[in-house]
């Protein structure tokens, strides 16, 4: 009975406050991006129950709940950079639950045949978006082709880019469907993952976002590494690949460092005055 009750608190709590949005408040208003409202206790349960991978990749900032407005400026920011038509009606939605919008959005996405949106696109979206929606668990954030949503619930850039950086990478596809069921093949989702991660990285480079580049490389690169040990002998594997891919991560970031320190132009010089005759 107090089961039910609760669970009907539940509910309620998350019918009355995830699917509502909130004014943007980051570089907007953008029309492609969402914002959930707050829910205090289910911000701060699904921050709790996402412990381990906090843990696994070293940054608290992962699925916090909390998108901040410079983050959401890096997104409207990388939007204005790629110019793709799949990404021109890609929705993010950050830390909002909205199923209704996102079951609407499986069916007028026209970017994607309806056989995959019935046969995969439906149960994914029922499962991850409906169901089981990242706002509460620990899933992270993640790119739903079927849908073209972005679902963003951690305040890092990087991170925020990679998922943008799915989408980006499957516009740029002729077959979007195929590309997207192919996930389902051994170590295709490695490839996709580089791929996003790649772009976000290549991103920054461009925009000369070295603070935000260097950081990307100690998130992505032990994020990549949890997916590749994950083929070798889970979660023993896939801790193992997180190790290894901070190791890669923060080599990579004290080489790029020592880089532009480098390339960096030399302070100039204060004039030395003239010396007069005596």
């Amino acid at each position: 009975m107090i089961l039910r009750a609760m669970t009907r608190v539940l509910v309620l709590v998350l019918l009355c406050g995830c699917a509502t949005t909130v004014p943007y408040t980051g570089a907007g208003p953008h029309p492609q991006l969402e914002r959930g409202h707050p829910v205090p206790p289910i911000d701060a349960l699904g921050n709790l129950l996402a412990v381990f991978p906090k843990l696994l990749l070293w940054d608290w900032r992962f699925a916090n709940h909390y998108i901040s407005p410079d983050t959401e400026s890096y997104v409207v920011a990388y939007l204005a950079a790629r110019e793709v038509e799949m990404l021109t009606d890609t929705q993010f939605r950050l830390n909002q639950w909205s199923p209704g919008n996102d079951l609407s959005r499986l069916v007028k996405n026209g970017h994607v045949g309806w056989p995959y949106r019935l046969i995969l696109g439906l149960p994914t979206t029922l499962i991850v978006d409906v169901l089981l929606p990242g706002r509460l668990f620990p899933w992270g954030d993640y790119y739903n082709p079927w849908t073209n949503t972005v679902h963003l619930y951690s305040n890092h850039s990087a991170i925020a880019l990679h998922e943008a950086g799915h989408a980006f990478d499957t516009g740029t596809q002729r077959f979007k469907g195929t590309y997207s069921a192919a996930r389902l093949i051994p170590f295709v989702d490695l490839y996709q993952e580089w791929q996003a991660s790649d772009d976000a990285i290549a991103y920054f480079e461009e925009s000369g976002e070295q603070d935000a580049e260097l950081a990307a490389y100690k998130i992505l690169y032990p994020a990549f590494g949890t997916y590749v040990g994950a083929y070798i002998f889970p979660p023993i594997g896939t801790v193992a690949g997180a190790i290894a891919g901070h190791a890669a991560g923060r080599s990579k970031a004290a080489l790029k460092t020592s880089r532009y320190r480098r390339e960096a132009p030399a302070p100039s010089q204060p004039p030395q005055p003239v010396p007069t005759a005596p």
